[in-house]
């Protein structure tokens, strides 16, 4: 089990603490969407520290060394991802969530000062951290529905979410964790502590479940076997299911090892059972109208809920 921080958690907008050694060499494996992006914020933002960056796909270790984001591109099928990255400050772990869970072990005993992962469960993932002493959870609430590193963007975490789950066992130290925080806040992001059950139960909310309602939305239209559908698509179907366009094998994966996921769904078909009851000719158009200014007006409130932010 991790621990909730305390609310005295280091602020992640203050400057990296006296005494912290800054972060001056990073590893990146997994640069895909996520992952990519990573690496050019941070060549952007520190242009003089040393980049590794660890890929599977021949392709995409040819795009990041065009690219110069990283000083050096290697594959972790050929080079033990432990030994790559020996003697990195920080190394993000940006590989799918099964991928993470297997090969945390192999960074027990590595020279790396922290490790953190960008995986969108986290339950599994702390469990396989266990005895680490120097792993951070951690899940950036951003992306698109592009793939790859061809769609990574350096601004893609400019205001978004980052949340983050410090194991009971986390051992490298608060001023470490401190300049991780500060680090991120120079990305862009705003942090939030929390546990992996807090993190998964929320998460499964506002990230599985609208993926799984998109996917689910542009099956029905493709069910329907009406090929007009495609060429009347406005902006309504278009924005709510922009996400049914992510990469299915990875959301398979996602959505699979989502614990809390199978409640939201049920909580979700209840939701759109009662709307259902609502349009029944005898129910009262006010059930329909009370149900939609209920729904107006959460999101309404949330911040900055109206305007363009990074997509998750």
């Amino acid at each position: 089990m991790n621990a909730t921080p305390p609310a005295t958690a280091p602020d992640p907008a203050a400057a990296v603490p006296a005494g912290a050694a800054p972060f001056r060499r990073f590893g990146i494996l997994g640069p895909g969407l996520i992952g990519g992006s990573l690496l050019l914020a941070l060549r952007a933002l520190r242009p003089g520290a040393e980049i590794v960056a660890g890929a599977p796909s021949a392709r995409t270790r040819a795009l990041v060394e065009a690219s110069g984001a990283a000083d050096r591109v290697f594959d972790p099928a050929a080079e033990d991802p432990a030994t790559a990255f020996d003697g990195c400050d920080l190394v993000f772990l940006a590989a799918p969530p099964r991928a993470v869970v297997r090969d945390l072990p192999r960074f027990r005993g590595a020279r790396i000062g922290l490790l953190v992962d960008v995986a969108s469960v986290k339950g599994a993932v702390m469990a396989a951290a266990r005895g680490l002493g120097n792993f951070v959870g951690g899940h950036p609430m951003a992306g698109t529905e592009g793939v790859g590193f061809a769609a990574a963007d350096p601004g893609l975490f400019r205001g978004a979410a980052f949340v983050y789950c410090v194991p009971e066992d986390y051992a490298a130290g608060a001023d470490r964790l401190a300049a991780l925080l500060a680090l991120l806040a120079e990305l862009g992001f705003r942090c939030f502590a929390m546990g992996a059950e807090e993190h998964d139960r929320r998460l499964a909310i506002v990230s599985h479940l609208p993926h799984a309602a998109a996917f689910a939305l542009a099956g029905v239209a493709a069910a329907a076997g009406d090929p007009m559908l495609a060429r009347l698509v406005g902006g309504g179907f278009r924005d709510t299911t922009r996400i049914a366009a992510s990469a299915p094998a990875l959301w398979t994966e996602i959505l699979r090892g989502s614990p809390a996921l199978p409640a939201a769904l049920d909580a979700y078909i209840a939701a759109l059972s009662r709307l259902r009851a609502a349009l029944d000719p005898a129910a009262p158009p006010e059930a329909l109208r009370a149900q939609l200014e209920a729904a107006e007006a959460y999101r309404r409130a949330i911040p900055d809920g109206l305007h363009a932010v990074p997509h998750a």
